[in-house]
């Protein structure tokens, strides 16, 4: 097995606007108990299907591995440690999105000399690493269908009838009619629901 390296900075994907049309979008209304969604929610939902696409196929340099090895940079003074606060800083870092919401805005304090940031950084680090060497290995492909199932859920806790309540199920059949109207393949979601509720149940808060 190689070992792993820091990811590099990823390219900025293309996205491309999604169309809802008003059948879509009536499709997309009964499972949230609407006859129609509103203007805002039709954006919103257009939106998150159209930044899925651009990025479903995942980040293959964004692995636990890689991730660690980043972490590992920050271990030690020297033109390693001051190329990773670099990269820390950039937006387009190959880590996963939960290190790099910790970790950035530390490492950009350290750039503008904040003596203090670049403790809290190290300890940060060395606490995210400890998160991760126990972390189940992941699939980068399987990521972007994770956070998107995670915005849907978030979607339908916001944009459902008060008349629905808000159950996995619920949250499932929505999910479900955005996949297929987005042409996105859940057939595996169907064969197994609790797969489904447990992508749904993905956390998309940011930190």
């Amino acid at each position: 097995m190689t070992r792993p390296y820091p990811p590099p900075l990823l390219s900025i994907p293309t996205v491309v606007p999604f169309d809802l049309n008003p059948t879509d979008q009536a499709r997309i209304a009964r499972p949230l108990g609407l006859v129609r969604i509103s203007p805002e929610i039709a954006t919103v939902v257009a939106h998150a299907i159209a930044c899925f696409n651009a990025t479903q196929g995942g980040s293959r340099d964004t692995t636990t591995g890689t991730t660690l090895a980043a972490l590992g940079k920050l271990s030690r003074p020297g033109r390693s440690y001051d190329a990773a606060i670099e990269r820390l800083a950039d937006d387009r870092y190959g880590i996963d999105y939960t290190t790099h919401g910790r970790l950035q805005p530390l490492a950009r304090a350290v750039l503008a000399g904040d003596q203090q940031a670049r403790e809290a950084l190290a300890e940060t680090a060395q606490a995210r690493a400890i998160e991760l060497r126990s972390h189940p290995r992941v699939a980068p492909e399987t990521e972007a269908l994770r956070f998107f199932c995670g915005m849907l859920r978030v979607i339908f806790d916001a944009a459902a009838s008060p008349t629905v309540e808000r159950t996995w199920h619920n949250c499932g059949s929505f999910a479900l009619e955005v996949l297929s109207v987005a042409a996105i393949e859940h057939a595996d979601f169907d064969a197994h629901p609790e797969r489904l509720k447990e992508y749904l149940g993905t956390d998309v808060t940011p930190e």
